[in-house]
């Protein structure tokens, strides 16, 4: 498709639009592919070397480390990187930087959104809530008025981070496992735990070992009542008069074993699912009559029998414990490296990961015992990362379009509640999965017809300045100006890493040409170059 078509209906709308007054915007070096240095003793470099201007070759490959370990670079950030080295890069961003203060002072509206659940229900009812008993269903009923705000505050949190945090490799990894280890934030109770269920159970061992992650996640009150094994019990043979026999419940289980370790073809049958079901009884959530919301082992609801998972088998009597010693032997299982390992490569490279990257991802797993970091190592240095058919070809979703373009931009969150709309407007609304397989980041889920055009919409908006809960400081980036011509071709050249004669960049500039004013010709320009096929991909 000829750009000029891709580009002219959404340039008569932008014309159309910026027509209205609008109100103020609220808006390395080449990589090695054999044996790595130690990321922490990064080559030493002559005064020279450090201050040359970086090769077109080291700023691609910047360029592409940013777009895949991080939400996309800041201003500046591309050259950065490329006079560093992507492996001290990596290196720091593994080592956790130093948080941005501008970050922090951005995240203090939000922070009651990450309390833990004891405390929002004693913001939102009194500190006496207590006192007076309350049953289950009525504390639901009471806290649903708050819900709403809660879960729009803490996706804008969640979004704000994505944007300022100067741990990228953290903020993108945490996504990552947020969707892997997928709660739906709208069922029950499960609003309550879900800024919990992140700030403690999946940020702090996002870069960390994947027993560690996986624990935290399956004594989780969030995942327990997601996937309903708060309700779990060792089966009776007989029902309660005029009551439905309650016993075990596999949800968790098969999500377990298909979804968080060994993967749908790791070689598990029906009768490890139901072992899995019968060893996890009895791990479950206190309830509000109980004075509380935490994790609770219930010896009562627990099927003490022996059991047998994977052929191992699991002594009569072992309560708790047992369910940690299968936790274990999950992450250690093979076909959990291999499952893990697809689904780091299917993100990191392309959405058909090449083998060797899995092959090289699953050996650094199984060796490190699943030490994460050593994994995103392992693809970092993999060739097919670096390959040239792995660039640009990944489609955004829509979190890192959007937390892209406001990279790109220089821009900040402004504290309001409004930006996490866009998201839900184009497809995403953060933590609003319901399936256990959390959102994709494959392309066929996302471009559909109507996903595209919300796409260019979001283009539009933001070159008009239109997209509110995001203040762009556009007296830096583009002012207006006799310069603004010049100014747009090289916005445009370090937006997209293209030339400023590429073909996408020439017809942007013939697009706009014949518009008079400077905010229209502005609007126009940004709208063409976030919406591109270039933009778009990573």
């Amino acid at each position: 498709m000829r750009m000029s078509r891709f580009f002219a209906p959404l340039t008569i709308a932008l014309v159309a639009c910026s027509a209205a007054p609008s109100p103020r915007p609220h808006l390395g070096v080449t990589p090695s592919l054999t044996a790595a240095a130690p990321p922490d003793s990064p080559p030493a470099r002559s005064k020279s070397v450090v201050d040359a201007p970086p090769t077109a070759e080291a700023l691609a490959d910047a360029r592409h480390v940013l777009n895949r370990f991080a939400f996309g670079p800041r201003p500046g950030e591309v050259e950065r990187v490329a006079r560093m080295g992507h492996r001290r890069w990596l290196a720091e961003q593994l080592a956790g930087p130093e948080e941005s203060p501008l970050l922090e002072a951005a995240l203090v509206p939000h922070r009651a959104a990450f309390a833990p659940p004891k405390q929002l229900v004693a913001d939102w009812l009194g500190e006496d809530w207590e006192e007076s008993a309350r049953s289950d269903r009525e504390l639901r009923r009471e806290t649903r008025p708050y819900f709403q705000e809660h879960l729009q505050r803490l996706a804008t949190a969640e979004l704000t981070r994505d944007i300022l945090s100067q741990r990228q490799l953290e903020a993108v990894m945490t996504d990552f496992w947020a969707n892997h280890f997928n709660v739906f934030a709208g069922k029950g109770f499960v609003r309550l735990f879900e800024g919990d269920y992140l700030e403690r159970a999946i940020r702090p061992h996002a870069l960390g070992k994947f027993s560690e992650l996986l624990a935290a996640t399956a004594r989780h009150p969030a995942m327990l009542l997601y996937l309903d094994n708060a309700q779990s019990r060792k089966e009776s043979g007989r029902a309660r008069k005029g009551k439905a026999r309650r016993g075990l419940n596999e949800n968790y289980a098969r999500e377990l074993l298909e979804l968080h370790t060994l993967g749908v073809d790791g070689g598990y049958t029906q009768e490890d699912v139901q072992g899995v079901a019968r060893i996890l009884t009895g791990w479950s959530v206190v309830r509000v009559a109980e004075g509380g919301f935490d994790f609770v082992f219930r010896k009562s609801a627990h099927d003490g029998r022996e059991k047998k998972v994977l052929g191992e088998v699991f002594p009569a009597g072992q309560g708790e414990e047992e369910g940690l010693r299968l936790l274990g032997m999950l992450a250690r299982h093979p076909s959990t490296a291999r499952h893990v390992a697809r689904r780091l490569c299917t993100r990191f490279v392309s959405d058909e990961p090449p083998p060797s990257c899995v092959e090289a991802a699953s050996r650094a797993y199984v060796q490190t015992e699943g030490d994460i970091q050593a994994v995103l190592r392992a693809v970092s240095e993999d060739a097919s990362f670096w390959s040239p058919a792995a660039r640009g070809v990944k489609l955004k979703t829509p979190l890192e379009l959007v937390a892209s373009a406001a990279r790109a931009l220089g821009a900040q969150p402004d504290g309001s509640l409004v930006l996490s709309k866009a998201l839900e407007r184009l497809g995403e609304p953060l933590l609003q999965e319901r399936v256990p397989t959390g959102y994709p980041d494959s392309e066929p889920e996302w471009a559909s017809g109507g996903g595209m055009l919300a796409r260019l919409k979001f283009a539009s908006d933001l070159g008009a300045g239109r997209l509110r809960g995001l203040s762009v400081p556009w007296e830096e980036t583009l002012p207006l100006g006799p310069e603004l011509n010049a100014a747009l071709g090289r916005f445009g050249s370090a937006v997209l890493g293209l030339p400023e004669s590429s073909p996408t960049l020439t017809t942007v500039r013939e697009e706009v040409s014949t518009l008079a004013a400077p905010e229209q010709r502005r609007a126009a320009a940004v709208a063409l170059i976030f919406g591109s096929p270039e933009f778009q991909r990573q």
